[in-house]
């Protein structure tokens, strides 16, 4: 287990609850993403624990980073507010779950146990899910390919662009592209990111990643 926050008083509180369970290791302390980044390198964590804002590398970029190692840990990113589309969109980046600060400390050790347990890529939204769903706009309905299509043309990738990173033909992006349009309603990319955006199924730090 390897812990990464800015504020030591909470990092450090976190560290003494889940050493009090047999079950559970904490390999690593870190101040921000890039130091979590490295000790995990040398530590190989099963599990890390990012805060979402932390100075020098945030955890937008470190789950990036540590999800390209060869053997990746599972991620839990933890946060004051439950914010719908920043958890949409670090779950949608690959991280195993999300916990809110005001989480008790039961809600830390039972996540940090589901997430070794559930397979990779069964994500877990864990408290306060009522903050989580509240406002929830309704569901996209669009497939995971078709969301990963419709996060590049966010950025400004063309056709060719978009097939080339996800390793597609073009005419596979054209495919997806219309089924997006279908499923939204739309008629145009401008009109399809416009409603996926204001929609919360993809958001505005998830489009400002490419630029």
């Amino acid at each position: 287990m390897l812990l990464a926050d800015d504020h030591a008083m909470v990092r450090e509180g976190m560290a003494e609850i889940l050493s009090l369970n047999e079950d559970i290791e904490v390999v690593g302390q870190a101040g921000n993403g890039q130091e979590a980044v490295a000790l995990a390198r040398e530590t190989k964590p099963h599990v890390a624990i990012l805060d979402v804002e932390m100075p020098v590398m945030g955890a937008q970029a470190a789950l990036g980073k540590l999800l390209k190692f060869p053997s990746p840990p599972k991620v839990i990113v933890v946060t004051v507010f439950a914010d719908r589309r920043l958890v949409r969109e670090l779950l949608g980046l690959g991280a195993s779950a999300f916990l809110s600060k005001s989480a008790s400390s039961q809600d830390l050790v039972s996540t940090v146990r589901s997430v070794v347990q559930v397979p990779r890529g069964d994500d877990t939204v864990t408290v306060p899910r009522a903050d989580y769903d509240a406002d929830a706009p309704a569901e996209s309905g669009l497939s995971g390919r078709e969301t990963e299509v419709l996060r590049l043309v966010a950025r400004g990738a063309g056709n060719k662009e978009v097939a080339e990173t996800l390793h597609l033909s073009e005419t596979t992006v054209k495919r997806h592209l219309s089924n997006v349009y279908d499923k939204l309603g739309v008629h145009t990319r401008g009109e399809a990111v416009s409603k996926a955006v204001s929609e919360g199924w993809i958001s505005s730090w998830d489009i400002a990643r490419g630029e």
